[in-house]
């Protein structure tokens, strides 16, 4: 063994925990710009805007992580998107129900079971669009919609790689919001 081995594993090793850092600070503000800045707790955010999605980490049953994130100038608009063959996944909204009523001041739970992809693999998570609008969700299978604006309301879920490249073939439902 050489003696320069053993410094080069070291570099090796600090630029990948220095990567590491940067990345999960880099979400930490992400999340942290999305959210208010009253000094509410993560997950507990003061209603903003009509159709907003700030309320982050909502927990449905307390045994899923559910981390959430707002993709605006991320490269996830419309005419950004990639897709990729789905080859076998399935995604499925098991809730809400299509056609489904909601009052303006309930929580909206998007529910997702998939088959031959596991979220968190790899990577992989799932993406939400309502009304067009993207929000990524990388772990559990299911988040929660706040303050929707009454109307009608399309929600989108597609499966995505690691890429944030979406699987083609996704799930949505439509849903009605009164006041």
């Amino acid at each position: 063994m050489n003696h320069l081995d053993i410094p080069r594993r070291y570099a090796y090793f600090s630029l990948l925990i220095g990567l590491l850092l940067l990345f999960v600070l880099a979400g930490l503000a992400a999340c942290s710009a999305t959210s208010g800045s009253d000094g509410a707790m993560e997950g507990m955010d003061a209603p903003t805007d009509a159709g907003d999605m700030s309320g982050m980490d909502h927990e449905m049953d307390h045994t899923e992580d559910m981390t959430g994130m707002e993709m605006d100038g991320v490269g996830h608009d419309a005419e950004a998107r990639r897709f990729v063959p789905n080859d076998g996944a399935v995604v499925h909204i098991m809730s809400p129900a299509d056609g489904a009523v909601y009052k303006s001041s309930d929580d909206v739970p998007v529910m997702i079971e998939t088959t031959n992809f596991t979220v968190g693999d790899e990577g992989k998570h799932w993406h939400i669009y309502l009304d067009g609008s993207p929000t990524m969700v990388m772990g559990g299978t299911s988040f929660v919609l706040q303050n929707l604006s009454p109307g009608e309301h399309e929600i989108e879920v597609f499966l995505s790689l690691a890429t944030h490249e979406d699987l083609e073939q996704g799930d949505k439902v439509i849903i009605v919001v009164e006041e």
